[in-house]
């Protein structure tokens, strides 16, 4: 029964890092003018945290759907707006966590590949998002369980080693713009093409990212046991 319910959790975090992927695709496909950063925190954090406790109520019986999904959410949109606010601070400025990082290190920095930097920076992300998560999530969670805080650490890390894999996926996606002028050359042109390549990229690292996260996380699933209540 454990190895089940933790694959089951495994295969429900690799849905979640997937659906989620599709519907930002299908957001920014159908012309989406707002901003791609608020749609990836919020439909990750939304779809994830909805398969996610669908699962958790098997352990957590009193565990109220919309608390987890609104904590994963707001986890989620808080995370990346916090990072990405620091990265502009820090680039507008020349201070905060990112600049000091590329002084302490700029001559490795100067020779470093360009990918490299841009996993570097969403390994940022999603070090916040798993901070944001894993408190919002924990508040939820300590009405329920007494070790919260070891969910707290894993989400945190898996976030950081799963979670940026995703966000090296949907990343593109989320900074797509399609508009209704353009839509019918989008899907009827070359670019379709191009789209597709990008949308199964994605798909592949958002599995390979919800393997990791849910792997990660699963060590804390011993601790998910209902509070024992007195009478």
């Amino acid at each position: 029964m454990q190895m089940t319910y933790r694959r089951l959790w495994v295969l429900t975090n690799v849905l979640g890092f997937m659906l989620s992927l599709l519907s930002i695709f299908a957001i920014r496909l159908v012309g989406f003018t707002g901003n791609g950063l608020s749609a990836t925190g919020l439909v990750l954090g939304l779809i994830l945290g909805g398969i996610q406790a669908s699962v958790l109520r098997q352990r957590l019986p009193r565990l109220k759907v919309w608390h987890w999904i609104v904590a994963t959410g707001l986890g989620a949109y808080v995370g990346l707006a916090l990072a990405a606010f620091s990265n502009l601070w820090s680039a507008m400025t020349g201070q905060g966590p990112l600049f000091i990082v590329w002084m302490l290190f700029s001559p490795f920095v100067d020779s470093m590949p360009s990918a490299l930097m841009w996993i570097i920076v969403l390994v940022g992300f999603g070090l916040s998002i798993g901070i944001s998560v894993g408190i919002a999530q924990g508040l939820v969670l300590r009405q329920h369980i007494s070790n919260w805080r070891l969910w707290w650490t894993m989400v945190v890390l898996g976030h950081t080693l799963g979670g940026t894999m995703g966000l090296y996926g949907i990343w593109p996606i989320a900074g797509m713009s399609v508009t209704a002028e353009n839509l019918g050359d989008v899907l009827f042109s070359n670019l379709s093409w191009a789209l597709m390549v990008v949308v199964i990229k994605g798909l592949c690292l958002g599995a390979v990212g919800g393997v990791i996260y849910g792997s990660v996380t699963a060590i804390a699933l011993k601790s998910l046991r209902p509070r024992q209540h007195g009478l």
